[in-house]
Order: structure tokens, then C-alpha cells, then sequence
């Protein structure tokens, strides 16, 4: 046997498995990971055995590398600022993994560790401490600028926010800006409306403080000390206790001195007085112009004096308000005189001087019955008072409630109405609610008569009435709309519809309910939607005047029947109407046939005595004839008379008693006895066309059916009148077409009742 052996060579290089990325927080993350790599030369062979090295790296010191395992670890705290901050805090190592075979095989593989920073640094100021100089009566100047870095390489991290504190820093304020790499500068300056006196405090001590967002990272303190710049000679300043506010009551409630103004000056010569620079008149924050000008004057020791005590009204000015300043009269040239205006607010009093009054409604107030619920608005006022507090504070009443109804009559209804209160932005606003429910068979108008009263805290109170008009719509006037869409979508729709019904009838519409139909009901429609029409004098529309104004609105029309619109009315009614129809043409029908046959009887009868009494007249003459040749019974006879003899013979023409076998034709009638033999005219009738006349006569009668049933229905339903008419006029002239009429209409009812 012959046995072939194959010996490896190293071949193969090392095979890194997937990518290392690590992230660690500074100080107190570890690194540990092994490099996950194999050979695929011969096992346990130097050719497939992996050694693990470091490629040399700026930050190589901080680890250490397994060389037969590819454990790389940490070998102290990483710190995130020892890293270039260029490198964002990521530090990407080079680890060289190759096998012990000949020629030596290698693979790189990068580890990309990354630093993340944490607050570890506290704020630095470039100083320990600064020292600034500010002017006095400088307001809103710089004083100065201080400056701090923060070594932490993240912004959230190294933002610096400065804080000030220590005696006198209210008069100052600090504003932070961001400089970038940890670097922030704090401003310090004067508000613009503060300014220091040297007189009062030569000298700050303030402490700046700097620190980071994060409220564990602790902050750095620097001292600041502020030296306030002596000026020559101060101007006058207004005390600010006698600028609070006063009040004075209007319409000549107070007169004389009210407040007196107050100034002051450091320097010891002054001279001061004070001095009225503006006076501003407003009304509810609004200016009203030089309406309060005359009312009062201030004098050159301080003293505020009312001047025209009787002018003085709330109701135009509600707040006066004194500008003015001190000047002092002594002040060397070169140097402010004056003091900073001061405002003295003088707030005018509201007595109750003023009746509420009820504010225009342009709307009409309709209730529907059946839509009214108990403690629901059915209507509502607003009223305004120009008084203040509770000299303008409305309170509703209902003083009396009378129904007229349509025939004028006059009904109390004390207590079926009550009214809530309310108001909004200054307006008092009463919300009328009925009490019960209320009745809708009532026609006619509700009279609400409300009166609006104030409530003033001393003196009488003022008062204003005024009268509503509820106008009343019943139930007759609710109007039932048919679509052939579910409930749902009407509802979907409403505000289409509602528009488009709007649109049509220019009325208010009240949608009173939206329901389905029961599928056993269904034929076109699937759902109805219920609502009544009013117009705003009260007045509403039925479902006939509805109907017409919708199809006179083509616009209106179009939209609607797009939104699903098909009945107006109820199921029921047209059902009832059609079935009323069919019945009345049945009815019709039945009686029409009836006519005809009592027609057709009528007419054979006649037909049938005039053939019987042709053929009598026929034998009569006959047997005339044989008189006249000369054959003359001597049977007795009645001369000068029509009467039979005994043996029932005519006299005039002397005929014997031989039965002429005639007695199987003859008629029940005693008039028909009276004239067999009788040769008058009327009796003796050979006209070929007494048949046709009599043909004529009995259709004329029957063509007069149509208008004894129109005259018999008077003004009902026309259209079921013409049918019936047609169906007589039919019968009359085409009785064979009217039976397969008939035939037909049998075979459809019994499939209509049948579906």
C-alpha cells in the first residue's frame, strides 16, 4: 500500500473575528476585551499558533496586550483630558496578530476605545481676584469683566455659568458669554435703570462665583471689589414713600389737599421745589388724552391740591397719574438740577352713579318643544354696568313671564323660566332656562321680561328691565328627510347638509335626530334625519313649503341629492300614498267593470224589446194585409177605440181571436200588452239605423262615467282621478284591451305583495 503524506506550510494568515469599538467613562472604566482571531494551517502547529503584539501609539503606555491570549486591558485610570482633544476622547490602538510559521503571516485589527468624559474638572478664573472703578449716577455702565476655564472636554461638561453675591450686589448684574474650549467670560455691569452714589457706599466687596450646569460639579469663588468714583454735587431725589398711590372718590366727594411730594438732596445748600412735568389720563389702561388735566395742580413745597372736584368722573378717567420732579434751585452750572420724575398715581373711586344697561341682540329665539330640556339655555341677555366693583356687578332676575297665544290671548306662566349668571371680559351675561319641560301643544310667543340690578356696597341700588320674545315652533312643523346612506355618514355630512338646507330655504335649521331605518321598512332610504325650519321671526316651515324651496334652490337641490337625499317625508306616507293609489285604482277598476255591465245589460235589453217588437209589428201588418183582401170576422169589436175585445182582437182593425203564436215573445210588461198591435210610429219601427242610434246613445251615456267620477272625487288626488278616468274611458271604447289590462295589473299586484 502506498500511503501519501501531505505536509502544511504556512499558508494561511491570521483570521481577526468582528470589530472592537469600546466605550468607557474616564477615572473609573475598565478596559478589557480579547482579540478574537484563528489560523487555518494545521492545528497545534507553529503555523496555526497566534502570537498577539501592540503596534507602537501615542497612547500605547495606558494598555497592555496579552501576547498568547489577546487580552487587552487598562493598565491605570484613563483620563479624558490627557487626550488630544482633537481625538474627541478616542483612542484607537493597533493590534498585530501573526502566526510562528515560516514565513511569518500577520493581520492588523483596530480598537477603537473611547474616553467618555465626565464633570471631574472645576472652573478656574485667570485671576485671584480683580479690582474695578465705576462712576457714580452712571447707570447701566460696565464695571467689568472677569474670566475662567474649565478643563473637562465636553460642553455639557465645561459650560461655565457665573452667579453674583455679597453686600451691595443687588445694585449689580453679571451676564455670562461662552468663549469655546472651556473658556467663558462674566460681565459685570450697572442695570440700566441703577446708579451708585458715592454719598451712600464708596466701596462693593461682591463675590463672582463660577460654576458648572451639573449641580455636582461644584464651583470656584474669586473676589471683586467695586470703587465707586466721587462726582460733584448730587441732584435731588424724589421720596419714594410719598409717590405711593392715593385714591380719590369722584363727583365732588373730596376737595383740598390730597398728598404731598417729598424730595431730598445730599448737599447741604439745596434749594429745592417741586415741579409738575406731565399728567397722564387713562381708562382701563387705555390713554384718554388731556381729559383730567384741570383736576388737580401740585405746588412748589409738594403739596397735590383737587382743583375741580365736580369734574372729576370714573366713568372717563380712572387713574390720574402726576409726573413730576424736584429741581434744586442751588445746583453750580455744568451739573444736573433735576431729579428723576416721579409718578404719583392718583386712582379715582367709582361710586355708584351708574344704571346697568342691557346690550343689542340681533338674534331671534325660537323654542322647539321637544328639543327643550329642563336647565338648558333657551335664551340669554348681556348687560354692562360703567361702574366698578361691586357698583358693576349685575345681578339677573325674571320679574314676569306671559304666553300670547296665536289667537292673542294672554296667559302668566310665573316660575317656568329661572336665569343664571355669569359674565366675561366686563359683560354680565344672563342665561335663560326653563324650569320643567315644556308643552308642546302650545302655539304662540313666551314674554320674558328680566331685570338687570346692581349690587353696590353703600346707597341704592340701580336698576334696568327689558323684554324677550320666545317665539314657540309645535311638532307640526318637523320636517322628515330621507338619504339612502347609513346613519353614519349623515352624521359625517351634517354640516354639508345642514349648509345646504341653510343655502335653500334661508332659514335656522334645528337637526332634532339622525337614525336609521329598520331593514324590513327599507326601500330606497337607509336612514332619516329630522329638523325644523325657522325663520327669524319665529315662523317655520312645513314639509309641503320645505319640499318647494328645495326644488326652487337647483344649487341646493344638486348638493343635497349628491349627499344622499332621496324622500321627503316619511316611509310610511309614501308607502301609505301608493298603497292608497294601487286601492283606488282596484276600486276603479271593479267599478268601472260594474258600469260596463250594467251598460251592456241595459243596452241588450233594449236592443232585445226593440227585435220583439219589430217582429210583432211585422205579423201585424202581415195580417192587415190579409184584412184588406176581404176576410172580416163578425166577432164584436169596440168602435173608436185602441181596446182589445174579449177575445183580446183590435178593434180598428176587426182581427179575430187566432193565436198568432207570438206569446213566447212577449214581455211582463202592461205597457208592452198596451202597444203589441199597435201601428203607431213608435212602435212600428223598420229604420235600418235604429240599432246604431241606440248603439250611439249607449255609448254617450258611458263616455259621461268619467266625468260623473271626477265630479263624484271633487279636488282629491289627480293623479289617481286621470287613472281612474283613463281606466273608464278604456273600458268604454276597448273592452277587450281593458280585460288584458286588467289581466296584467292582477299578475303585478300579486308579485308587488308577494316582494
Amino acid at each position: 500500500m502506498l500511503q501519501i503524506h501531505l505536509l502544511d506550510i504556512n499558508d494561511n494568515a491570521p483570521v481577526v473575528s468582528g470589530s472592537y469599538n469600546i466605550f468607557v467613562q474616564e477615572e473609573e472604566g475598565n478596559v478589557s476585551v480579547t482579540i478574537q482571531a484563528h489560523d487555518n494551517d494545521e492545528p497545534g502547529t507553529n503555523n496555526s499558533r497566534l502570537l498577539f503584539s501592540l503596534l507602537p501609539g501615542p497612547y500605547n503606555h495606558n494598555f497592555s496586550l496579552d501576547p498568547d491570549t489577546g487580552l487587552l486591558r487598562n493598565l491605570g485610570p484613563l483620563d479624558r483630558e490627557a487626550i488630544d482633544p482633537a481625538l474627541g476622547g478616542r483612542i484607537v490602538l493597533t493590534v498585530l496578530v501573526s502566526d510562528c510559521g515560516e514565513p511569518v503571516l500577520s493581520t492588523k485589527v483596530n480598537v477603537t476605545i473611547t474616553v467618555e468624559d465626565i464633570n471631574d474638572n472645576l472652573p478656574i478664573f485667570n485671576q485671584s481676584s480683580y479690582n474695578f472703578t465705576v462712576k457714580e449716577e452712571d447707570p447701566g455702565v460696565l464695571v467689568g469683566v472677569v474670566k475662567a476655564w474649565d478643563a473637562d472636554q465636553t460642553e455639557v461638561n465645561n459650560r461655565i455659568s457665573f452667579s453674583l453675591s455679597g453686600s451691595g450686589a443687588n445694585y449689580f448684574m453679571i451676564r455670562g458669554l461662552v468663549l469655546g474650549a472651556g473658556w467663558a467670560e462674566g460681565y459685570l455691569r450697572l442695570p440700566p435703570d441703577v446708579s451708585l452714589d458715592y454719598e451712600t457706599q464708596p466701596v462693593f466687596n461682591l463675590t463672582v462665583s463660577a460654576e458648572n450646569p451639573d449641580p455636582q460639579g461644584g464651583e470656584t469663588i474669586v473676589d471683586v471689589h467695586v470703587n465707586v468714583k466721587d462726582v460733584n454735587d448730587n441732584p435731588p431725589t424724589l421720596d419714594v414713600a410719598s409717590l405711593r398711590g392715593i385714591r380719590v372718590a369722584e363727583n365732588g366727594s373730596q376737595h383740598g389737599q390730597v398728598a404731598v411730594v417729598v424730595a431730598s438732596d445730599v448737599d447741604t445748600s439745596a434749594q429745592l421745589e417741586i415741579q409738575l412735568v406731565n399728567i397722564l389720563c387713562t381708562k382701563a389702561g387705555v390713554d384718554v388724552g388731556s381729559l383730567c388735566w384741570g383736576w388737580f395742580s401740585v405746588a412748589a413745597n409738594g403739596s397735590v391740591y383737587i382743583n375741580q372736584s365736580e369734574a372729576i368722573d370714573y366713568e372717563a378717567c380712572d387713574l390720574v397719574t402726576l409726573v413730576v420732579r424736584a429741581c434744586d434751585l442751588a445746583t453750580d452750572p455744568g451739573f444736573q438740577a433735576y431729579s428723576n420724575n416721579g409718578s404719583l398715581l392718583i386712582t379715582i373711586e367709582d361710586i355708584n352713579d351708574n344704571a346697568p344697561y342691557f346690550l343689542p341682540e340681533d338674534k331671534t329665539f325660537v323654542i322647539i318643544p321637544e328639543l327643550v330640556l329642563p336647565n338648558r339655555e333657551v335664551a340669554s341677555v348681556r348687560a354692562r354696568d360703567d361702574d366698578s366693583g361691586n357698583n358693576g356687578l349685575i345681578l339677573f332676575s325674571i320679574l314676569r313671564v306671559d304666553f300670547i297665544s296665536k289667537d292673542g290671548a294672554t296667559i302668566p306662566f310665573p316660575g317656568i323660566f329661572w336665569i343664571s349668571n355669569s359674565s366675561e371680559a366686563g359683560v354680565f351675561i344672563g342665561s335663560i332656562q326653563p324650569v320643567t319641560s315644556l308643552d308642546s301643544t302650545l302655539q304662540g310667543t313666551y314674554q320674558v321680561t328680566v331685570q338687570a340690578r346692581d349690587t353696590p356696597s353703600v346707597g341704592p341700588s340701580l336698576e334696568a328691565n327689558t323684554t324677550l320674545n320666545l317665539f314657540t315652533v309645535d311638532q307640526s312643523y318637523r320636517s322628515r328627510l330621507q338619504f339612502s346612506i347609513p346613519k353614519a355618514e349623515v352624521g359625517a355630512n351634517r354640516q354639508a347638509i345642514n349648509e345646504a338646507l341653510t343655502q335653500a330655504t334661508r332659514t335656522t335649521v334645528y337637526i332634532v335626530d339622525i337614525q336609521d331605518i329598520d331593514s324590513a321598512a327599507r326601500a330606497r332610504a337607509h336612514s332619516y334625519l329630522d329638523a325644523y325650519f325657522v325663520f327669524p321671526n319665529g315662523s317655520a316651515l312645513t314639509l309641503d313649503e320645505l319640499s318647494v324651496m328645495i326644488r326652487n334652490n337647483q344649487d341646493s337641490l344638486m348638493q343635497l341629492l349628491q349627499l344622499g337625499l332621496v324622500v321627503l317625508g316619511s316611509q310610511e306616507s309614501q308607502e301609505s300614498d301608493l298603497s292608497n293609489q294601487l286601492i283606488s285604482v282596484i276600486i276603479g277598476l271593479g267599478v268601472t267593470l260594474l258600469l260596463v255591465l250594467v251598460i251592456m245589460t241595459t243596452a241588450f235589453m233594449c236592443v232585445r224589446k226593440s227585435y220583439n217588437r219589430k217582429l210583432r209589428a211585422m205579423k201585424a201588418a202581415k195580417e192587415a194585409r190579409k184584412t184588406a183582401a176581404g176576410v172580416m170576422p163578425s166577432a164584436p169589436a169596440i168602435p173608436g177605440t185602441n181596446m182589445y175585445n174579449n177575445e183580446r182582437a183590435n178593434p180598428m182593425l176587426n182581427l179575430s181571436n187566432k193565436d198568432l203564436g207570438l206569446e213566447y215573445l212577449s214581455s211582463s210588461n202592461d205597457l208592452d200588452h198596451v202597444s203589441i198591435n199597435s201601428l203607431d210610429d213608435n212602435s212600428v219601427d223598420v229604420d235600418k239605423n235604429s240599432e246604431e242610434i241606440k248603439a250611439r246613445w249607449g255609448m254617450n251615456w258611458c263616455l259621461e262615467i268619467p266625468t260623473w267620477v271626477l265630479l263624484w272625487r271633487g279636488s282629491g288626488q289627480s293623479s289617481r282621478d286621470l287613472l281612474l278616468t283613463w281606466a273608464v274611458l278604456l273600458l268604454c271604447t276597448r273592452p277587450q284591451e281593458a280585460l288584458r289590462l286588467w289581466n296584467g295589473v292582477q299578475f303585478l299586484l300579486l308579485h308587488w305583495f308577494t316582494v
